[in-house]
């Protein structure tokens, strides 16, 4: 009896704090859902079999005596029913917390093995009052986290591993005084949301470790690979990938296509003198083709001396139909087996090749995911080094077939800054690519990677007056920074109007962090409908000097150039007239180029280095001589070049400044850099073209001299001057890209002279302008015609306040200054042009023209807003030499509203 009693004294304690915590539900999940009534008690226990037991949620449903029989308002004023749950819902951990009241704003989980079992749910809090992006973190001495999910997060590691300006997806970033550290995370397919069984999944990370006061070592990777939620999480390697859904089926068609790398370059074809298929079996049993009566079907290329050969745009074929295969032989004990397309676990291609070969593999599970008549699509997966005409690289290679499930980059990157006057940087990444060979019977499939490297390093040395500057760079042509995505049935569509694929590098060559390319990752979709596009078609590298996102050529976004527009044409000069180098020499400056390339710091397939040395003569004087030398690594074709740079810069006094720059190269080039270029025709909306590498350089002298002169005159009057000359004198004839023949000297000669002056009488300003512009093209291609023109322009614009007084000083009467809500502008414009010699695409003889402007212009804050109102009459008429005239009228009425300057 007495340990009974001590018994209850030592349970009383534990007993009551299970009572407490029971009242205090929010700890273990069992929050009280009315906050005003009590809940559930033994006290409430009464042998009635009246149902009164349930606990009531709103005040109307309150528990009543049981001889309260109805309802009445008279006394008792009535209150709606009122949602309780107003505040969103009760939500808890996975362990049960209680974590508050709210609204699901995001959730990404996925649970394996469960069909559809990979979700995504961004609810519309997360669309609306977020505007897609939600940030977490917290904060300590010495470190502190912060964690992010949106749809358009800036990210980037290194250039040659991410750069993602409109990531959509989880990233933590944390940092200490000493290391920075970033994981992101994504699911490219269908990231907006949606329940998946196969999907594709982004899993990266970069830290950065500081290696004393002026250096960091860089560490970084990244990996995009297939799930399937169907599979046990811990079946193989999960940042290795798996077979979908539809890629994990039997193999029905085989094929092995070899072709010439080079087609055009060298005499030589590439070179098929043998090939074998060798199968291996679930059992590990190696069964080749001619042993086992699996042949292929071969089509197309030639024969030369019992061998095959590709030259040109020819290709040799090779078919295998494995539906057809069936060997039988016996096992080992004697019993009779059958080994079928079923049970093949590896599939590899023994070829003997030689010369310039490129190999590209496929099969029936390799389409553009079409359920009708798919195309086949082949990928390369081979490349002979360089351009072989002599047959010394004559041997066998082994292609493993399989189709891809990841895509892994491993890199480190090292960075010092201005020791003893050195600073160098420096990237090294390693690249695989991951195959299986798909079978149905097995839970884990033959894997194999095709690996590459990219690296490069760059340093300068400051050594007053001198500096040196060197760089090295090797980029593989396997190098590959994107992944294919998986579609919501498990395929992969290797050819698409829109490239299904997931770029760990986006091409933003103009650096407005919106991806010139179309991606499915950058398009927010409600079901087939694009409702928000995160990619740009147009892209005008260089062009937007002012930074407002608008093509300086064509500010106002009217689809007409601003150097061909009445009035505009005085401030606006043609892009030829700008300055700069052409490093790559296929004649576009390097800073207006724009490719549909993913944007490294060097092209795929090159290797190379460039070196100069720079002396300043003092403050103002810079001479610059250097040597260059690229090469393709599988392709054919080098950059060989000596060049001098000499640029000069003064400034005078009263804000007037020169510029002088000379720049000279010999010059061996035959790389082919075709490009992507923005272009604004006359009179039509504005569109991208492709423009091809004239090769021009291929072995050439070129020069370059360009000077401007800004010239202030006082505070009313100012002139510039521009003048800019390029000449390519070829050391031997040859040939443009196409095959026409090439001018022996070509390039571009031109001069700009502007003056204006602004004169103020009374309130008014009187503002005459001359413009004079001179240009002589001479392309390289004879397709192209030569020409040879000059334009003189007088312009005459008045500005007149209106409803405004005259206003002045002692010192100066009648000319104070002052905004005016009010203005009319009268412009006209007269121009005379000749075409000296030689035609243009857009123009072959001489004219004249004059333009006529009134516009009158009001100013006024409007409900917050300052509305600028114009109305206006323009009229012009063009008279051509021999053509019939040309006249025009424009009326407008524009009304613009906007927060003021």
């Amino acid at each position: 009896m007495l340990r009974l009693f001590f018994l209850l004294l030592w349970l009383m304690p534990l007993l009551a704090s299970a009572q407490t915590s029971t009242r205090d539900g929010r700890h273990w999940g069992l929050a009280t859902i009315n906050p005003y009534g009590n809940g559930f008690e033994i006290d409430y226990l009464s042998p009635a079999v009246h149902h009164w037991y349930g606990q009531r949620h709103l005040p109307e449903t309150y528990m009543k005596p049981w001889y309260a029989s109805q309802t009445n308002y008279a006394a008792e004023p009535y209150s709606r029913y009122v949602n309780h749950l107003l505040e969103g819902s009760d939500f808890y951990d996975t362990f049960g917390s209680y974590l508050g009241r709210g609204w699901r704003v995001y959730n990404w989980d996925q649970e394996q093995p469960l069909p559809r079992g990979s979700r995504i749910d961004k609810g519309s809090t997360y669309r609306s009052w977020f505007d897609r992006l939600v940030i977490a973190g917290d904060r300590r001495e010495g470190g502190n986290y912060r964690l992010m999910v949106g749809d358009e997060i800036y990210t980037f590691f290194t250039p040659l591993t991410f750069y993602k300006p409109r990531f959509n997806g989880v990233r933590l970033d944390y940092g200490t005084d000493r290391m920075l550290a970033t994981l992101v995370a994504s699911r490219p397919s269908a990231p907006q949301g949606e329940d998946r069984t196969d999907v594709t999944h982004l899993f990266g990370g970069h830290a950065e470790f500081s290696l004393g006061t002026r250096t960091t070592l860089g560490l970084t990777y990244i990996n995009a690979h297939n799930v399937q939620t169907e599979r046990e999480f811990n079946q193989g390697n999960p940042l290795r990938g798996t077979l979908s859904t539809q890629q994990n089926r039997a193999l029905e068609k085989l094929w092995v296509r070899l072709r010439d790398d080079s087609p055009g370059k060298g005499e030589a074809p590439a070179i098929l003198a043998d090939f074998d298929i060798v199968l291996r079996d679930r059992e590990g049993r190696e069964l080749r083709g001619k042993e086992v009566g699996l042949l292929p079907k071969i089509t197309g290329g030639g024969s030369d001396g019992g061998r095959f050969v590709a030259s040109g745009n020819d290709d040799i074929l090779l078919e295998y139909d494995l539906r057809r295969f069936q060997f039988e032989d016996l096992d080992d004990v004697g019993i009779p087996r059958t080994t079928t397309s079923a049970e093949i676990t590896r599939a590899t291609f023994e070829l003997s090749v030689a010369n310039d070969y490129r190999v590209e593999v496929a099969s029936n599970l390799q389409t553009d995911g079409e359920r009708f008549s798919p195309e086949i699509i082949f990928l390369p997966v081979r490349r002979a080094g360089g351009n072989v005409q002599d047959n010394s690289n004559t041997g066998f290679i082994r292609v493993d077939y399989g189709l891809p499930t990841a895509n892994e980059l491993i890199g480190t990157d090292l960075h010092m800054t201005d020791w003893h006057g050195l600073s160098a940087n420096g990237e090294l990444v390693f690249n695989r690519r991951f195959f299986q060979y798909p079978n149905l019977l097995e839970k884990s499939h033959f894997e194999h990677s095709i690996d590459a490297t990219a690296a490069y390093a760059q340093a300068a040395w400051d050594l007053q007056p001198f500096a040196l500057y060197a760089e090295g760079f090797s980029i593989a042509d396997e190098y590959t920074t994107n992944y294919w995505l998986v579609d919501k049935e498990g395929r992969i569509r290797y050819k698409d109007p829109v490239p299904q694929l997931y770029e760990f590098v986006d091409d933003d060559d103009d650096y407005n962090a919106t991806p010139e390319w179309q991606r499915p990752d950058l398009e927010i979709r409600g079901g087939n409908i694009v409702q928000r596009r995160l990619w740009n078609d147009q892209a005008w590298p260089g062009y937007d000097e002012n930074g407002d996102f608008v093509n300086d050529f064509n500010q106002n976004r009217n689809n007409f150039p601003d150097y061909e527009e009445a009035f505009l044409r005085y401030r606006a000069d043609r892009p030829k007239f700008l300055f700069g180098l052409d490093m790559n020499y296929n004649g576009t400056i390097d800073r207006f180029e724009n490719d549909r390339l993913a944007d490294y710091p060097y092209k795929g397939d090159h290797q190379g280095y460039n070196t100069h040395l720079s002396a300043n003569a003092g403050p103002a004087i810079k001479l610059t001589a250097g040597r260059q030398q690229m090469q393709l690594i599988s392709g054919d074709g080098h950059t060989r070049s000596h060049y001098g740079m000499l640029t000069l810069r003064h400034l005078f006094p009263g804000g007037s400044a020169f510029r002088f720059f000379a720049h000279g190269a010999l010059v061996e080039d035959d790389i082919s850099d075709d490009l992507w270029l923005w272009f604004q025709p006359i009179g039509s909306p504005d569109r991208m073209r492709e423009v091809r590498d004239p090769l021009a350089f291929k072995n050439t002298w070129k020069s370059t001299l360009y000077a401007d002169w800004d010239l202030r005159l006082g505070p009313q009057v100012r002139t510039f001057h521009r003048f800019k000359w390029d000449r390519i004198e070829q050391r031997e004839t040859t040939t443009d890209v196409i095959g026409f023949d090439g001018r022996d000297i070509s390039g571009f000669l031109g001069a700009i002279n502007k003056a204006e002056w602004s004169l103020p009488v009374g309130l008014a300003v009187l503002e005459p302008r001359w413009k004079s512009e001179y240009r002589r093209d001479r392309p390289f291609s004879t397709r192209q015609p030569e020409a040879e023109s000059i334009e003189e322009t007088l312009f005459l614009l008045w500005t007149q306040p209106l409803f405004a007084e005259t206003s002045g000083v002692s010192y100066f009467p009648r000319f104070g200054r002052q905004l005016f809500d009010s203005q009319l502008q009268l412009g006209l414009e007269r121009s005379y042009f000749w075409m000296l010699d030689g035609r243009r695409e857009d123009l072959e003889e001489d004219f004249t023209s004059w333009t006529l402007l009134m516009q009158l212009t009001n100013r006024v804050a409007y409900q917050g807003y300052e509305l600028v109102t114009r109305l206006g009459l323009q009229m012009a008429r063009r008279n051509f030499a021999e053509s019939e005239s040309e006249s025009s009228s424009l009326f407008f009425l524009t009304i613009n509203a906007g927060l003021g300057e």
